[in-house]
């Protein structure tokens, strides 16, 4: 496919003339959380938030932890007051006291409401999250919004991802992580290519291997300065859906910045007969895709909101 037919899906995205059922949903992934040592004596963390629109009735929502590295994965669940809200500071440990890295897949479930009606736009809600360093010299973080629609086979939906504006230059003190959670029940493989901001290719087709239901970041293993990064899957079973990220730390200060990469789909993708469809692109995770993820889990129950913690002063 020829980069100038690409067109970015993003853009598309934010058209005002698009309802609401299209800007929210029951069913979402945070790619990124952790609660975890970091370097230079910092501690990453997750703020992990959730608002309730129902104006008549709570709603109970399933969390899943999926781990780095695979495994098996531990859900929760929590209750949700109508027009209320649901906050942690760092939501490893009040959700599912653990420590280390990996991904939520965050969902609302009919048998878990029985009393709702059995509807998306019903059971929608709105998730949000910010993973952060906590160093003596302060908090720096990233917000990593809740996401829905993902990548899969490249040779079957013709369909990448990019992340631009990307600095990975230890001398200047940049590093950049890239990442991503796998939904399948098989390994795949995520392959990266790297280019400069003149548009020329640095390396092609770098790979990574994310096991299933599982969570994988890695640093990115090529020095580039204000470039660009394009995602794409290999899953021969046409399964799995990968959610990728970007993270670009300013290694100086702790201070990191997060990127969702935009979908790229070529005109044929984007028109139907000839109507523009830009909600249909990519794969949008729904309640089949997330009952395997939450099959996987081991689960806890319901959990409550911990009491605010008092912020301390530096």
């Amino acid at each position: 496919m020829k980069r100038s037919l690409l067109i970015l899906i993003l853009l598309l995205l934010c058209l005002g003339a698009l309802p609401l059922a299209a800007q929210v949903n029951d069913t979402y992934v945070i790619p990124a959380v952790g609660n975890t040592p970091g370097a230079f004596g910092t501690r990453w963390m997750t703020q992990f938030s959730i608002f309730n629109p129902q104006l008549d009735y709570p709603l109970k929502v399933s969390v899943v932890f999926i781990p780095s590295g695979g495994g098996r994965g531990i859900e929760a669940l929590l209750t949700v007051p109508p027009n209320g809200g649901w906050f942690s500071d760092n939501a490893l440990q009040d959700i599912f006291s653990v420590t280390g890295t990996g991904s939520l897949l965050v969902a609302t479930f009919p048998e878990d409401n029985p009393g709702v009606p059995n509807a998306t736009l019903d059971r929608s809600f709105l998730v949000t999250s910010n993973t952060f360093n906590n160093s003596r010299n302060g908090t720096f973080g990233q917000t990593i919004p809740g996401v829905w629609t993902g990548l899969q086979d490249y040779e079957h939906d013709q369909i990448s991802a990019v992340a631009h504006g990307v600095r990975n230059l230890s001398a200047e003190g940049w590093r950049t992580n890239v990442g991503a959670v796998n939904l399948g029940r098989q390994s795949v493989r995520m392959r990266v290519t790297v280019y400069d901001y003149d548009g020329r290719t640095l390396q092609r087709n770098i790979p990574f291997t994310i096991p299933p239901l599982a969570h994988l970041q890695d640093a990115l293993p090529v020095q580039v300065d204000r470039g660009s990064i394009e995602f794409f899957v290999d899953d021969p079973t046409l399964e799995a859906v990968v959610f990728p990220y970007v993270s670009v730390i300013d290694q100086f200060s702790g201070d990191p910045a997060y990127q969702y990469p935009t979908l790229l789909a070529g005109a044929k993708d984007l028109f139907a007969k000839g109507v523009l469809k830009p909600t249909e692109i990519g794969k949008k995770i729904d309640l089949t895709t997330a009952r395997a993820v939450r099959a996987n889990a081991d689960r806890i129950g319901e959990v409550k909101m911990v009491e605010a913690r008092k912020r301390e002063a530096r």
